[in-house]
């Protein structure tokens, strides 16, 4: 009876897992929300994560020209140089390549490559969707994320934006425009 109810508990709890676990099939990704991306894919940009509102998990490809390398860090912030900026906010990017990096022993993180021109991205795409950095059906985010986003009251928002323009990230322009987009919801 004790192997049984171990085999059945194992079963269970494998299933659970890979419920949750990425997958890279045929060129698709499937997120650990069930999202799926693929090479063609629009991925509209969210807002950035890092405190002055630039992208914590979108940043210069590693590979690019423009990719800025230093053993000090960019004014003391290893990976704010390379940082995707906030300026791309509400902007869509094709997906030009889906990324594996890991192996089996030690697990995968998925990279998504998106650009225009000259310069890539490449977004660490578990986390851009954990942190809100791109913007997905409400379906597939995180349920702590959505119920985060419930939870927050137009005064939170409006201290949110107001911290934002004080900090000089947004301008006064900005700040009313999004203040009236906030006023706006029921």
């Amino acid at each position: 009876m004790k192997k049984l109810l171990l085999a059945f508990t194992l079963f269970i709890f494998g299933i659970s897992l890979s419920q949750t676990l990425p997958k890279f099939e045929n060129d698709t990704l499937t997120t650990s929300t069930g999202f799926k991306v693929y090479e063609g894919l629009d991925l509209k940009i969210g807002t950035g994560s890092m405190n002055d509102g630039d992208f914590k998990f979108i940043r210069t490809n590693a590979s690019s020209l423009f990719n800025y390398s230093s053993t000090t860090g960019y004014q003391g912030l290893a990976n704010q140089a390379n940082s995707f900026r906030r300026s791309n906010s509400g902007l869509t990017f094709k997906v030009k390549k889906v990324m594996p990096r890991g192996n089996k022993k030690n697990g995968y993180v998925y990279y998504v490559k998106i650009g225009s021109g000259l310069i890539n991205y490449e977004m660490d795409i578990e986390n851009a969707i954990k942190y809100g950095e791109i913007i997905i059906p409400d379906e597939f985010m995180p349920k702590e994320k959505s119920q985060i986003q419930n939870s927050e009251t137009k005064y939170d928002k409006l201290k949110k934006i107001k911290e934002l323009k004080d900090a000089g990230v947004l301008s006064d322009e900005e700040f009313q425009k999004e203040k009236d987009k906030i006023m706006d919801e029921k």
